[in-house]
């Protein structure tokens, strides 16, 4: 097994068992069910955006997690783009940083954190920490991890996931950034205009 392998799938592992872990907390100590992407009737944009963000990053993590254990049997079918092998290990590099910042975000956001948007409990705003930066750390550690995919595995399939992910993502925060301003209103417009979306915009 290659060392980009070896490292991709540790990773994976690290970001599988972080996030269901994270779930698993939240329910045990405080009862709270924090996965609640593409439940319940939310209205139909935000109905639609969930749903599709639930279906690419299954593929992403599916496709992650294949090109980790048999990458081999990927490019039989996906010739890889002509890159220098050093550029696979910035995207090793990529998906580390962006694991790195999805864990501090989740951590920061406490009893806060949801996966999709949650209308039937009212959390609490969190604009410290990490998110003196930006508003969607987390997220922002999704487009890395995405990007360090295609980067260590560049295919036309990594691009592909890679495109929809980027843009399913930015599509529910903006549906996130309505039901914030709705809920918290002059506050979440406050610290949305002092603090940027991703990291410098």
């Amino acid at each position: 097994m290659k060392v980009t392998n070896v490292l991709s799938f540790i990773l994976f592992i690290i970001f599988l068992v972080s996030y269901l872990m994270k779930l698993f907390m939240l329910y045990r100590r405080h009862g709270i069910h924090g996965n609640v992407l593409g439940k319940g009737k939310k209205g139909r944009e935000i109905d639609h955006t969930e749903i599709l963000l639930k279906i690419t990053t299954f593929v992403w993590g599916f496709v992650w997690f294949f090109e980790s254990v048999a990458d081999d049997l990927v490019r039989n079918v996906f010739k890889d783009f002509p890159v220098n092998d050093n550029i696979r290990y910035v995207g090793i590099a990529a998906m580390a940083a962006g694991l790195g910042l999805f864990i501090l975000a989740m951590i920061t956001m406490r009893t806060s954190w949801r996966v999709g948007i949650d209308k039937k409990t009212k959390t609490e705003l969190i604009t410290e920490g990490i998110y003196r930066y930006s508003r969607n750390p987390a997220f922002v550690g999704f487009d890395l991890m995405f990007t360090g995919v295609f980067l260590t595995y560049p295919n036309i399939l990594t691009f592909f996931v890679f495109i929809l992910n980027v843009m399913s993502i930015h599509k529910l925060i903006l549906q996130e950034e309505k039901h914030l301003e709705m809920i918290f209103q002059e506050r979440y417009r406050e610290y949305k205009n002092e603090t940027a979306r991703y990291l410098f915009f």
